[in-house]
């Protein structure tokens, strides 16, 4: 079962991986349990794992700030962007989050960054 357990990815939670190395540890055979070697590279997995998620999490956090900079240098720049399937005109007043997202403020209109055409 360790061979199985080094290819998970790293999109498994902490919590589902420990929850998977209880139950081997619960239903292994007690004439051969697992050696000190597979506890101690199972763990380092587990700390992979969990380093792997708290380094996504950061990653993402970076990059909703770099969007939320991107937005305040475009503050009082005419933009166009897309409203439906028209191009809309105006002027960035604001840079706001929205979750996990950062729109600016277009002549009062939330405009989410993706949505920008071009800046002028």
């Amino acid at each position: 079962m360790a061979s199985a357990m080094s290819g998970l990815s790293a999109a498994i939670d902490t919590n589902f991986y420990m929850k998977l190395l209880l139950a081997e540890l619960k239903n292994q055979d007690p004439t051969e349990p697992m050696s000190n070697t597979d506890m101690i590279t199972q763990m380092a997995q587990l700390t992979t794992v969990e380093a792997m998620n708290n380094l996504r999490m950061t990653f993402s956090e970076m990059l909703k700030l770099q969007q939320l900079l991107n937005g305040t240098v475009l503050m009082g720049l005419q933009a166009e962007y897309l409203d439906g399937d028209s191009l809309t005109q105006g002027t960035v007043t604001g840079v706001l989050t929205a979750g996990d997202t950062v729109k600016l403020v277009v002549d009062g209109t939330e405009v989410a960054l993706d949505d920008i055409c071009r800046i002028f």
